[in-house]
């Protein structure tokens, strides 16, 4: 269970840098958006214990997702708040955003402030009770497959508040994952995958895919290609099986670099723009920079104040 746990915490590192390498527009942003989201999905799908009492796995996964969610979907609000009254910019219409916050808790709804990223914390939260449920109430793996199937079809069919609709298009691949991680090593035909994604590229180019928005190129190669494209990575991931004192730290507080990296982005790009010199890379070296210095901050404030909640 180490090996698996620091592997993982790898790849974890290495899907955040993807996420704030996509969000500053770099070239590589949509090869990054066809996969990234399924991967933080599937990842997520391995560690599911399916044995505990669903109001206990509720409360934790509760106070683990959706207490932070509300907390810095707030900030988020006010933050952006402040920066438009310093701008003279014109102000929000709070009651809409109140709204997206507490009711409908999708990006769509939470795009004009900080709190855009915030989706991922409530579709996440959702998506996990929903395939908890479907564990308890079938047993038989093809029928729990076939129940997902249908509320991932139905995902794009509906809008519902609460983010459940993205919930219920992301549950397919909590399922992928958890099904992944318990077959790894007895699957061969996942060998195939790497050339699967690589005939999709060859033949259809890079899918793309906005899981936020329920927007997908092509909904069955987006699947297979995100699938592929993350299983490459496990597999190499499982076998560097590299450990440092770094990636530890930073596989460690996932939830706060996801949070907070909007912000550092944009401080980044702020300060590029005002030297009048660099690029992208120069931003995300930049963005990098500032989030080593918030988890510095968080280690000498380890549990006090914001910190105890991410």
């Amino acid at each position: 269970m180490k090996n698996n746990i620091l592997w993982v915490n790898n790849l974890k590192v290495f899907g955040i840098l993807a996420v704030i390498l996509g969000h500053i527009s770099s070239p590589l942003g949509g090869f990054i958006y066809s996969w990234h989201m399924p991967l933080f999905f599937i990842l997520s799908g391995f560690f599911i214990k399916f044995n505990l009492p669903i109001k206990e796995f509720f409360i934790k996964d509760f106070q683990r997702l959706m207490v932070p969610y509300f907390l810095f979907a707030l900030v988020g609000l006010v933050v952006e708040a402040l920066k438009r009254i310093a701008l003279h910019r014109d102000s929000l219409d709070y009651l809409h955003e109140i709204k997206g916050i507490f009711i409908w808790m999708d990006m769509t709804s939470l795009i004009n402030s900080y709190a855009f990223v915030l989706w991922f914390l409530p579709t996440l939260f959702f998506a996990r009770m929903f395939l908890v449920a479907i564990h308890k109430c079938i047993e038989n793996v093809v029928f729990q497959f076939i129940v997902v199937a249908i509320l991932f079809t139905t995902s794009f069919f509906v809008e519902l508040p609460f983010a459940i609709d993205n919930s219920l298009n992301a549950i397919l691949f909590l399922f992928i994952g958890n099904i992944f991680y318990k077959s790894y090593q007895e699957k061969y035909i996942l060998y195939s995958l790497p050339f699967m994604a690589t005939a999709i590229y060859l033949v259809y180019g890079i899918p793309s895919l906005d899981i936020a928005t329920k927007s997908y190129n092509n909904i069955v190669l987006n699947i297979f290609f995100s699938v592929s494209v993350v299983y490459i990575m496990i597999a190499i991931f499982k076998r560097i099986n590299y450990s440092n004192k770094l990636l530890t730290i930073w596989g460690g507080n996932i939830m706060l670099l996801f949070i907070v990296h909007p912000y550092t982005n944009n401080i980044a790009y702020i300060m590029v723009e005002k030297i009048h010199f660099g690029d992208w890379y120069l931003k995300f070296f930049i963005s990098l920079a500032l989030l080593q210095i918030i988890l510095w901050i968080k280690q000498k404030f380890e549990n006090k104040g914001i910190f105890r909640y991410v």
